[in-house]
């Protein structure tokens, strides 16, 4: 019965396949997916089939190529460009015009399938390839045979978030190393949740200059920072159990050093200590210093009470209801940095700009020891056995960088 209900599966999304919406299901080309050493060497009869010209460039393109049409076993179809001004290589994009006649070569043999782009008065679309079943015979069911590897470890982005060009200077070589260095280490680790491996690339996000945000992010199929605290409890590296650190009450401990003064306690609890409240006292409180204006941070403290339905019964049973009472408390508890919340001027950019500038220098120090280090922000997962050297390595960083203590937790 299984055995028919497969077949049965399997001819729906062949009738699926190739029709309108599948197509309109298409993928963007992501010129970060690479494939594994193990599909590489599974693909290159394919390579040699199409006889593209055996140089190192080609060569990479063509994994690259083949990586996309991998990506989720080869299930949603391509969006690709056949014009050759759409492929300019750039810092983040690696992938010429060399391209389209490797797709050309790849449909000529059979191995790929395309619905070419049109543009009428109503609508265009561009074109889309997929992997015919005669690719993917070169295909093996592994759990991971495309992984996500940024092109460029260091991004700018403009104030709409598109990527934008730069001139290197000390401090991004520097960073690039140090993502570098503890990608490879991470990479050569098995990091795993529930059997599957995790997509373990750090690359750093800058905003318009590179002295606002730069924190350091994950992408890809399965990537770490997509999971829940709950679910990242679960993960292991190299089969070991992991555990999971973060500072206490971050940003406004870096606000209270940047004044000069040592803060003791939590900034959030400061204005209710009762632990139900605690949450949405920290969604108040970073609304505040990440708003332009007073409004803003409101609304957006607000919404995370409407997000959070069971968070909001529990906060009524106590009588919080809203979030401005709790704003101007917090205004009161903590004058000493009031002119830094809804100040509209980069506060919070700037702040997360020093945390990752912290947490460059923690993944570095675990890096330089052959030791897979997890960043997620402001918190960090290693093995168990490393969890007092992570705790104290944290304490010290923050305090070489502010030269004030903080808790870790």
């Amino acid at each position: 019965m299984k055995g028919k209900v497969k077949i049965n599966a399997e001819k729906q999304f062949q009738e699926y396949r190739g029709s309108g919406a599948w197509l309109n299901s298409a993928l963007p080309f992501n010129p970060n997916l690479r494939l594994t050493e193990e599909q590489k060497a599974r693909v290159w009869p394919v390579f040699e089939s199409c006889k593209i010209r055996n140089r190192k460039e080609n060569v990479f393109t063509f994994e690259i190529l083949m990586a996309n049409l991998f990506w989720l076993k080869g299930l949603r179809p391509v969006i690709v460009s056949l014009s050759p001004n759409e492929w300019k290589k750039t810092r983040y994009n690696p992938v010429g015009s060399s391209v389209i006649g490797m797709i050309h070569k790849l449909k000529e043999e059979g191995y790929l399938g395309m619905a070419l782009g049109y543009r009428t008065e109503k609508e265009s679309r561009q074109t889309r390839i997929w992997a015919t079943e005669k690719l993917l015979e070169y295909f093996q069911e592994l759990p991971n045979n495309v992984v996500y590897e940024p092109t460029e470890l260091v991004e700018l982005r403009d104030e709409k978030r598109r990527l934008k060009e730069y001139k290197d200077t000390i401090r991004t070589r520097q960073i690039r190393a140090i993502l570098k260095r503890a990608n490879q280490v991470n990479q050569a680790a098995d990091i795993r949740y529930h059997g599957y491996k995790l997509s373990p690339f750090l690359y750093a996000v800058f905003i318009r200059k590179f002295t606002l945000y730069g924190r350091l992010h994950t992408r890809g199929y399965r990537h770490y920072q997509g999971f829940s605290e709950e679910e990242r409890r679960e993960i292991t590296i190299n089969g070991d159990s992991v555990v999971e650190l973060d500072y206490s009450g971050l940003h406004p401990h870096l606000l209270y050093a940047k004044e000069g003064i040592q803060f003791f306690g939590d900034p959030y609890s400061i204005v209710d200590s009762r632990p139900e409240a605690r949450p949405f006292l920290k969604s108040i409180l970073l609304s505040m210093l990440n708003a332009k204006d007073e409004i803003t941070a409101e609304r957006a403290a607000n919404y995370w009470l409407y997000e959070n339905h069971e968070e909001r019964d529990k906060l009524a049973e106590i009588g919080i209801t809203r979030a401005r009472p709790l704003m101007q408390a917090f205004r009161e508890r903590h004058k000493k940095i009031a002119h830094y919340f809804c100040s509209g001027k980069d506060t919070g950019l700037k702040i997360m700009n020093l945390d990752a500038t912290i947490a460059l220098d923690i993944i570095d120090y675990f890096a330089k020891q052959g030791i897979p280090i997890l960043a997620i922000h402001d918190s960090f997962i290693v093995q168990e056995q490393y969890k007092e050297e992570l705790h104290i390595t944290m304490r010290k960083i923050y305090r070489k960088h502010t030269g004030f203590r903080i808790s870790v937790k």
